[in-house]
This record gives structure tokens, C-alpha cells and sequence, in this order.
């Protein structure tokens, strides 16, 4: 496996970032009476995490070693194909940098569908409307936000493209998500696309915005 080191990034803007994404999960749950307390909690290290029961809670241990998480952001895992973990590959794209940042030059690729369910992803990939509909691969659909697919394809609150990133986050060896399995990722999404929302305990409801809020507290990287 390729090299995981960080990158160089300021480890205030880090703080602040993940700081923001709790915040915004502090905001309440949709039409519940339980709300998250994350707010009144003293600022966290930026890779301090928790699973989504315990982020609607507040349950972060103040005891033993806390548990840290160190996931990679859509942006890292579009730019870096060769870290790609097993057993999902990138595809490929063969051009420089101005051709392999935009979706429909990257080929073949573990595709989206039938890996998460729903139609989200599904496009005329071939040009032929006579043709079925094909998944996008999940490079692919880490590229739908940046206006490069020429699908007319949307990725509402960047939902997809955070649970690409959390998928492969949760597949590196060790996990780079310790609060998320790859299993845990592919039930976030398939319960959102089937329900309209996640339930992360009983009678609180994360809708796409707040799943990606908290995705983003596991990738402070």
C-alpha cells in the first residue's frame, strides 16, 4: 500500500474545520426532541472521534485513550489514486492533470451501484440514450460536485462523495476510521437513499447535510 503520511495542513485550520462540522451536527436532530451536545463541549483535537450513536449524544469518553481518527478527505482520494485501498480501484485516466480531474475521462473503476443501492450515480455513461443507464465509478462520483460531468448529474450536499471517501477511509489497513467500518458506510448510505434520512438511534433523523457533517468530524486529514 502506498504511503499514508499526512499532509502538511495547519493543524489550527484543522481544529477549526472539524470544530464547524460538530457544530452543525449540534444544530438538532429533524423533528426530534433529542439534539446533540457536542456544542457545549470544550473544543476537541481535530481527529478525536466518535461513532454516530455516540456524536448524537455526546458520549465521547472522558476516560482511557480516546479514539482518533485520521480519514482522508474527497479531495485527497481524488488526487491520489495510487493509495486507493483493496479491493476497490480507481479506474483509469490516461492524460495529464487538466484531463484526470474530470469525471468522464477516468475508465472502468470499482462502479457505485450495485455496491450502494439506489439510481443516484446511474447515467448514459456511452452517449447512447438507447443504451441502459451505467454507474458511475466511485472516482467518478468523487468528481460529480466539480461541474466535470457531463451527465447533468447533482450530489446534493456532497453526500456521495464523502461516503467514497469514508468507504475507503474505513477499508485502509488499519482503518483510518476506527468509529466506521466499511460496512457501517455502505448502511449510512443505502438507509438515507431508502428512508430519506439516517437514523443514527432511535427517533433522530440526519438528513444528507448532517450525515456529511459528521463525515467530515472522521477526516481531519
Amino acid at each position: 500500500m502506498s504511503d499514508l503520511t499526512p499532509d502538511n495542513t495547519s493543524a489550527t485550520a484543522q481544529d477549526e474545520t472539524i470544530d464547524q462540522s460538530r457544530r452543525k451536527l449540534a444544530g438538532a436532530a429533524l423533528g426530534v426532541s433529542a439534539v446533540f451536545t457536542l456544542a457545549s463541549r470544550p473544543v476537541l483535537a481535530a481527529d478525536q472521534c466518535m461513532s454516530p450513536s455516540a456524536a448524537v449524544s455526546g458520549n465521547l469518553s472522558q476516560h482511557g485513550t480516546p479514539t482518533l481518527c485520521s480519514g482522508r478527505t474527497p479531495g485527497y482520494w481524488k488526487t491520489h489514486p495510487e493509495s486507493w485501498p483493496s479491493p476497490y480501484l480507481p479506474g483509469s485516466c490516461n492524460g495529464g492533470q487538466n484531463v484526470c480531474n474530470q469525471a468522464k475521462n477516468w475508465k472502468n473503476g470499482t462502479l457505485f451501484h450495485p455496491l450502494f443501492s439506489g439510481t443516484q450515480f446511474m447515467a448514459d455513461l456511452d452517449g447512447n440514450p438507447a443504451t441502459p443507464k451505467t454507474s458511475l465509478s466511485l472516482m467518478q462520483v468523487l468528481m460529480v460536485s466539480d461541474g466535470s460531468n457531463p451527465w447533468g448529474l447533482t450530489d446534493p450536499d456532497n453526500l456521495g462523495a464523502h461516503i467514497v471517501a469514508a468507504l475507503l477511509n474505513a477499508s485502509v489497513i488499519p482503518s483510518l476510521t476506527p468509529v466506521l467500518s466499511a460496512t457501517d458506510v455502505i448502511n449510512i448510505w443505502n438507509e438515507w437513499v431508502s428512508k430519506g434520512y439516517f437514523e443514527p438511534t432511535a427517533n433522530v433523523q440526519w438528513n444528507s447535510a448532517q450525515i456529511v457533517d459528521y463525515l467530515k468530524t472522521t477526516m481531519p486529514v
